[in-house]
């Protein structure tokens, strides 16, 4: 988001930055509220422009590479608003894929991870679930880097983990 992230916008007792906007780009949405509630939130369906839309029945793809990323992002940016408002209690971290809604608001969810070809791929043998249940990590106020490292590769495994791979 290098296009939005240098001008946020002030929103309702908080913080907006969006790719919403961005024609050509992932639908992003970072909010920081003033009571230090981080929000992160990406189109994980995201369709390049010379893919073919999906048919209501096919399965949604959930990219693990981009999980990862928004598990290190909001770990980040939680560990950070946490040091500039000097918090001094533990903040629960939620994690949470979730399905539109809509006609495709019951296609099974699919894990595309990335293989040594480049491609993203779904091994054989994964679960392709309807629901995911959404996943939950502490983050002390003196957390470190590792720390906070660990706490986003938690949340990560935890949320690629309940598609049995």
């Amino acid at each position: 988001m290098p296009d939005t992230l240098g001008n946020p916008r002030p929103g309702l007792r908080r913080w907006v930055c969006s790719s919403l906007e961005l024609p050509m780009g992932r639908e992003i949405v970072i909010e920081l509220h003033h009571d230090g509630t981080v929000v992160i939130a990406a189109n994980v369906s995201w369709l390049r422009g010379r893919e073919e839309p999906p048919a209501e029945t096919d399965d949604l793809p959930v990219p693990e590479r981009l999980v990862e990323t928004c598990c290190y992002d909001l770990v980040t940016t939680v560990q950070e608003l946490q040091r500039k408002l000097r918090l001094d209690s533990t903040l629960q971290i939620t994690a949470a894929l979730t399905t539109p809604s809509g006609p495709r608001a019951m296609a099974p969810l699919t894990s595309a991870f990335h293989d040594v070809t480049g491609l993203d791929s779904t091994p054989s043998f994964a679960r392709r679930p309807h629901h995911l249940q959404p996943v939950h990590a502490l983050l002390s106020p003196a957390a470190g880097d590792d720390e906070a490292r660990t706490t986003a590769e938690e949340l990560h495994a935890d949320l690629m983990n309940q598609f049995g791979v």
